[in-house]
């Protein structure tokens, strides 16, 4: 039976082989080839499967040359079955340990191209999303990050500490163990502290926002007389100006459900929602008032802000107009059209 690969259509054999024609091919970004090697992380059928399609490859290459590189014109089709006294295993000959030698050649390739994709991945420190961007990794030392859209997070891992910045965006970071060096998340208004644990950090224009789904971690900031604040698996604080941030009991899951391409929404207004799209997609949408205070309950995709207005309107006998390729406003269905040019809508601080 043919193993298939995360439940796609594809095998893992199309999978490898796609891969492989496009490293050949010189057309993979650095970000595809990092992803080339998690594919090959993810699985020892993954690895196995790129070998074979390595070893055909040295097999036919020999072939090609031969027959399209040959100085004969007359060559045979005709194979000459062994005689009764060649039933001797025959000796290796020149061709078969050049077969042998660029398998070896190959297999060894493999592996500097996937030490060099490690390595180059983090040659630039700074992980950068754009709008409807979306990216997970690991980390040099086994912890995981996922960025939403529009995050600038940078590496600063040290002997002592593991650091990174976050400038802008979001992030959630599933941190690997190490006693001997804290895992510290830098947002300027915030400083995240923790040892082994799952949160999350978004920095938005005037405040932090720190949730924590498993684990406890220390937020304090760096200003003298600033004492810390310890907070645990399904509590968040918003730091501001003011200090000490207030500490709630939060659904984790559902605060953090950005990082699986998914937005919750508990009896947010229409305009909270939007905004929330707002602030991760690159197509932009306008409610207007009279949709805008209008509760909403559910789940979407984070990166389908069309159907989420879709669905609003439906639910609330409003209409979407589609302002240009990069504008969508929602509104009621009875509205008169506005003869202004709409502007979408801020995201929430």
């Amino acid at each position: 039976m043919e193993r298939f690969d995360d439940g796609t259509q594809f095998s893992i054999r199309e999978h490898a082989a796609q891969w492989f024609l496009r490293l050949h091919a010189h057309d993979l970004s650095v970000a595809e080839r990092f992803a080339y090697l998690q594919w090959l992380k993810a699985s020892p059928a993954h690895i196995g499967e790129t070998l074979q399609i390595c070893q055909l490859y040295s097999i036919l290459y020999p072939m090609k040359q031969q027959l399209f590189f040959t100085n004969e014109d007359d060559v045979s089709n005709v194979i000459d079955l062994p005689r009764d006294d060649d039933a001797a295993p025959p000796a290796r000959t020149r061709s078969s340990w050049h077969i042998r030698a660029l398998v070896g050649a190959m297999a060894v390739g493999l592996l500097l191209v996937a030490a060099s994709v490690a390595q180059r991945a983090w040659l630039d420190p700074t992980i950068e999303t754009q709008a409807s961007e979306w990216r997970s990794l690991a980390l040099n030392d086994g912890s995981l990050v996922s960025v939403g859209p529009r995050t600038q997070l940078r590496n600063q891992f040290g002997g002592r500490q593991r650091l990174l910045h976050l400038a802008s965006g979001e992030a959630l970071f599933e941190v690997a163990k190490d006693a001997s060096r804290p895992f510290i998340v830098d947002a300027d208004l915030a400083v995240v502290r923790a040892t082994g644990t799952r949160f999350g950090v978004s920095r938005r224009d005037v405040e932090v926002i720190v949730t924590v789904e498993e684990g406890t971690v220390v937020v304090s900031r760096d200003r003298p007389r600033s004492s810390p604040v310890t907070i645990e698996g399904g509590q968040q604080v918003i730091v501001a100006e003011s200090w000490p941030p207030v500490v709630r009991h939060v659904n984790a899951a559902r605060a953090l459900a950005w990082s699986n391409r998914h937005l919750v929404f508990a009896s947010d207004t229409v305009a909270a929602a939007a905004a929330e799209f707002n602030r991760r997609n690159r197509v932009q949408i306008v409610v207007d008032p009279a949709l805008g205070a209008e509760r909403v309950l559910g789940q979407f995709q984070a990166d389908d802000p069309v159907s989420f207005a879709e669905a609003i309107a439906a639910a609330k006998k409003g209409v979407v107009v589609h302002q240009s390729r990069d504008l969508i406003r929602l509104q009621r269905a009875d509205a008169a059209p506005e003869s202004q040019p709409a502007r979408p809508l801020s995201p929430i601080a």
